[in-house]
């Protein structure tokens, strides 16, 4: 008998399936039936390795030579859609109708679960029908694979009248297939309907099972409603159902995604003391939460409890601890962390290595950088286009741009190296442009348009800007045509950054033509769009237009800020009008904005230039009272316009609330001062005691 099936298995008997198909054959020609199917499909079908393909094709053989196949057919039918093989599953049911071999519960059922998969839900419908003809007793099973094709199509409606008309009849409607509509709800972010869901389970006493609260918790997880989540946790609890390590992963990974650590930790605690092991994701939550919000020492001390509890650390929880680390600028004790991961014999990735390399690159430190390179490739961990980008931003941050393009050409030709991405041309392209090398810029953008195509809106983002700043604007208006004629559909940024050009090189109108254009063409200006137009419109005394501008970045909801406000007053002021300056002023706390430092430093020196030295120096008080101290250049102004108009009264009262301040004037204010106070009736002493002057300079002087 062992011999017989050891023939019978074509993985031993390689020539077996060439035997089949010629007794196949000689069964033909005598014109009897080939009666071993069932057991030839049976091997065909056998795990780990079954061979379905083969499997068909003996089955249409068969099929094609006549005789009873009835089980053969049922069989490799089953197994099929067991394997998710639908579509030979449905070609095997299709020659079975063709060749009028009867069906069964469990191959109907397969077609059934075959239109689903294969999104044919309405041909579904039609064999639930067939199966009723047959008087087939309907299984909750086959409900629910509709239930779960109807879901997939969004067909919420009908699933839940498919539920409903389930608890009339048979058969009843079980825990899979709530859930399986409650899930469908929560991954189109339905989340009130499948509350709704929920209550009508348990008002129809169908009581939802942990899966189901499980689902739901991570549905509000997900949208960051965490305090719907815990609540929900609440609910299931009071009810009797016990959260598993599932629940309690997804919860803290919520909170920790908030930044509420110290709740998450409380839910570990709480797994703890119910019995419930954590696994290695719980502490790498807890530990990646610890190190965002900057707790290094909670997460150092985490990572020691999952040790003494025996959960051995992974590459992510070294990995986590490593980048937490190199966030606060603790290079050494990341390294530290990196040689201990190696000793417990936890290899790192490529994305450890990466942040190692990040970090000393940002430090400077890129011959330290390239000596973990090496490292990596001894241990076999092979750099990838990231690796290379962090290298070369790495010696462009050092201004090394040479050797920066040294190694990008090395990544273009030499095989060892990861050929570079349109981020490596990116970096390389602005670095080039910003330092005036804007023509090897172009040629790189030439070569990237060569290996990977126009690049994207980063790239002309940065060439446009460069272009512009260096006043050729006839080369940034061809790159445009070339960029727009490459397939490179232009967004918003690419509009804000020839706006900002032009209006950085005094052509306003082109600047003004491209806003327009902006916004025909779909992208909704920014607030800096804006601010670069009306700065241009004041710079030009043209202080009407630009307060149109204004209005209409209210009207389309579009919030001012600081910038905003800063150039309207001071375009105000430049234009005498003092009233608008003020009201511009008080409206800035409607939009929960204070003035800034260069708020109150613009309207000191505008206030000065129209002779108002009351409401400079009311200003300047302000300032100061505000929190800001006056710079130098505010100083200079108020100081020597005392000076030039004789107010040796206000001079005397401005120094002294410098001194108040404890501001210092620089060397070159105080002797005009002092040379004016010489020459007038004011106290040298308390000149001398207001400036700050020692005492033994008298003799000095003397």
């Amino acid at each position: 008998m062992a011999t017989v099936r050891h023939f019978l298995n074509p993985r031993r008997n390689p020539g077996y399936l060439s035997l089949c198909s010629e007794l196949f054959s000689s069964a033909a020609s005598l014109g009897s039936p080939f009666t071993d199917t069932g057991t030839i499909l049976r091997s065909l079908c056998e795990k780990p390795n079954p061979q379905f393909e083969d499997a068909v094709s003996l089955f249409d053989r068969a099929v094609n030579s006549g005789g009873n196949l009835t089980f053969a057919g049922n069989y490799l039918m089953s197994n099929l859609v067991k394997s998710q093989k639908y579509e030979l599953a449905f070609s095997v049911y299709h020659k079975m109708v063709y060749a009028a071999i009867s069906t069964n519960f469990l191959s109907l059922s397969g077609l059934l679960e075959c239109f689903v998969q294969m999104d044919r839900i309405e041909f579904a419908h039609g064999v639930l029908g067939l199966m009723t003809k047959r008087g087939y007793n309907f299984h909750v099973y086959n409900f629910n694979i509709l239930l779960k094709g109807l879901c997939r199509d969004r067909e919420f409606d009908k699933a839940i009248s498919l539920v409903r008309e389930m608890r009339k009849n048979s058969p009843f409607p079980d825990a899979v297939s709530y859930n399986t509509i409650v899930r469908g709800f929560c991954e189109e972010k339905e989340l009130e309907k499948a509350l709704q869901l929920l209550h009508e389970m348990e008002a129809n006493g169908s009581h939802p099972s942990l899966v189901t609260w499980g689902i739901l918790i991570d549905a509000f997880r997900k949208v960051g409603n965490m305090e719907k989540a815990m609540a929900l946790h609440e609910d299931m609890r009071r009810k009797g159902i016990e959260a598993d390590a599932v629940v309690y992963y997804v919860l803290i990974r919520g909170l920790c995604d908030r930044s509420e650590v110290a709740k998450g930790k409380a839910l570990l605690d709480e797994m703890l003391e119910k019995g419930i092991s954590p696994d290695v994701i719980a502490y790498n939550t807890l530990i990646r939460g610890f190190c965002k919000v900057g707790q290094l020492k909670e997460a150092s001390e985490m990572f020691e409890v999952m040790i003494q509890r025996g959960v051995r650390p992974n590459v992510y929880t070294y990995t986590v601890l490593i980048d937490g680390l190199c966030s606060l600028d603790k290079t050494k004790e990341a390294l530290q962390i990196f040689n201990l991961m190696v000793e417990k014999d936890e290899e790192p990735n490529v994305v450890t290595y990466n942040i190692i390399l990040n970090k000393l690159c940002k430090d400077g430190l890129v011959s330290e950088a390239f000596k973990v390179v090496e490292l990596m490739k001894k241990r076999n961990t092979k750099p990838d286009v990231i690796t290379y980008n962090i290298l070369l931003s790495g010696h462009c941050v050092k201004g090394e741009l040479d050797e920066a393009l040294e190694l990008f050409n090395l990544m273009l030709n030499d095989k060892n190296y990861v050929a570079p991405d349109i981020r490596s041309f990116n970096v390389l392209i602005y670095e080039l442009s910003i330092a005036n090398r804007l023509h090897q810029a172009l040629d790189l953008y030439d070569l990237l348009v060569k290996k990977l195509g126009p690049g994207d809106s980063v790239t002309v983002n940065i060439l446009l800007c460069e272009t512009l700043k260096s006043g050729d604007v006839k080369k940034a208006m061809e790159l445009w045509k070339r960029v727009v004629g490459l397939g490179v559909i232009p967004d918003s940024s690419s509009y804000s950054s020839l706006i900002d050009g032009f209006c950085e090189i005094g052509m306003l109108n082109f600047a003004k033509g491209l806003f327009c254009k902006m916004r025909r063409s779909g992208f909704r200006p920014v607030v800096r769009d804006y601010n670069c137009i009306m700065a241009s419109l004041c710079k030009e005394s043209s202080l009407e237009q630009a307060r149109k501008l204004f209005e209409e970045m209210h009207r389309g909801n579009i919030v001012p800020d600081n910038f905003s406000f800063n150039i309207m007053i001071d375009g105000s002021l430049k234009a005498g009008d003092i009233s608008s300056a003020k009201s511009l002023l008080k409206e800035m706390s409607r939009f929960s904005l204070s003035p800034d430092k260069f708020t109150y430093s613009l309207m000191i020196n505008r206030f000065l230039k129209l002779g108002h030295l009351d409401e400079a120096v009311s200003s300047f008080d302000r300032m100061v009272a505000s929190g800001f101290s006056p710079d130098a250049y505010v100083c200079d102004s108020v100081l020597k316009y005392c000076i030039s108009k004789g107010q040796t009264d206000k001079l005397i009262e401005l120094l002294q609330k410098l001194g108040e301040v404890d501001i210092v004037l620089d060397q070159e204010l105080s002797c005009t001062i002092m040379e004016y106070v010489c020459s007038s009736s004011v106290d040298m002493d308390l000149v001398k005691r207001l400036l700050k002057i020692p005492d033994d300079t008298r003799q000095e002087d003397k």
